[in-house]
C-alpha cells in the first residue's frame, strides 16, 4: 500500500486525472466491471485511477521499477508533460520491447530532482521514432566517434552521384541488424538533431583524362550536445540485449 501512495505523489494529480478521464471514456460495458477498482484506487492515490488488469499490473511493475532506480530523498513529482505520455505509451510495451528501457530511464529522470534537468519533454517523441538500430547507434557514440569513408560515383556529363557505399568504418557495421541501412540511420538522427558527422577530408579520383568519376568523403560522427543530453538521460548504460 505505501508503495502505491507513494508511486501516486510520484505521479501526480494532473497525471492521474488524465488516466482517470481515459478510463471514465471506456465503452459503457466496461465501466461496471471497473467501477469497484476505482473505488479501492482512491483509496491509495490521490485520485481515481484504473488501467486493464493486464496493463495496472505492468505498469506497477514498470513505476516500482522507475523508483528503485531513484534515491528516495531525492525522488519529486513528475512534469505532467513527461509522465502523461509516458505511461501511455509504456502499459503496452512488453518488457523486452527495446523501447521501454528508454521510457523508463526518461520517467527515472523525470522524478528525480537531481537529474530531473536531464528530463527534456521532447525525449519521449524522439523514443518514438527510434529503430532498435538506430537505438544503437546511439549508444555506440556514449563514449566515442565513429569515423566513415564513404565512396560515389560521378558521371560527369550528367554531374550525377550514384552507387553510394561505405568502404571503411571504425566500427563493424554489421553489428547493426540492417547494416545497409546505416547511411538513413544517420541521416534521421542527424534530423533529429542527436548526431552530426562533418566531413573532414574529400578526394575526387579522376579517370586518365582528368575528368572527375567519383567522390570520397572521410567524415567523423559524433553526438550533439543535444545527442549527449538524450544519451545521457534515456540510453541503457550497458546497452542493449539484442546487440550483445
Amino acid at each position: 500500500m505505501a508503495n502505491l501512495e507513494k508511486l501516486a505523489n510520484i505521479l501526480g494529480a494532473e497525471t492521474v486525472k488524465k488516466i482517470y478521464e481515459d478510463v471514465a471514456s471506456q465503452p459503457l460495458q466496461e465501466v461496471s466491471k471497473v467501477a469497484v477498482d476505482v473505488v479501492k484506487a482512491f483509496r491509495l492515490f490521490t485520485a481515481p485511477i484504473q488501467l486493464a488488469a493486464a496493463y495496472q499490473d505492468r505498469l506497477i511493475k514498470y513505476l516500482e521499477k522507475v523508483r528503485g532506480n531513484v534515491k528516495e530523498e531525492n525522488q519529486i513529482e513528475a512534469p505532467a508533460s513527461i509522465a502523461g505520455p509516458v505511461l501511455d505509451r509504456i502499459k503496452y510495451l512488453e518488457e523486452d520491447n527495446y523501447l521501454t528501457d528508454l521510457y523508463l530511464n526518461l520517467l527515472s529522470r523525470a522524478i528525480d530532482k537531481e537529474r530531473i534537468n536531464e528530463a527534456h519533454p521532447a525525449f519521449f517523441h524522439i523514443i518514438d521514432q527510434l529503430s532498435p538500430d538506430e537505438a544503437h547507434f546511439l549508444f555506440l557514440l556514449r563514449d566515442k566517434e565513429i569515423d566513415i569513408t564513404s565512396h560515389q560515383d560521378f558521371d560527369a556529363k550528367l554531374k550525377k552521384f550514384s552507387n553510394y557505399q561505405i568502404t571503411k568504418s571504425s566500427i563493424p557495421l554489421n553489428q547493426f541488424m540492417f547494416n545497409e541501412n546505416f547511411h538513413m540511420y544517420y541521416s534521421h538522427l542527424e534530423s533529429l538533431n542527436l548526431m552530426t558527422g562533418p566531413v573532414f577530408r574529400e578526394e575526387y579520383p579522376e579517370d586518365s583524362t582528368g575528368v572527375q568519376t567519383g567522390y570520397i568523403k572521410h567524415s567523423r560522427i559524433f553526438l550533439t550536445d543535444f545527442g549527449k543530453l538524450f544519451v545521457k538521460a534515456c540510453i541503457p548504460k550497458d546497452g542493449f540485449n539484442h546487440y550483445q
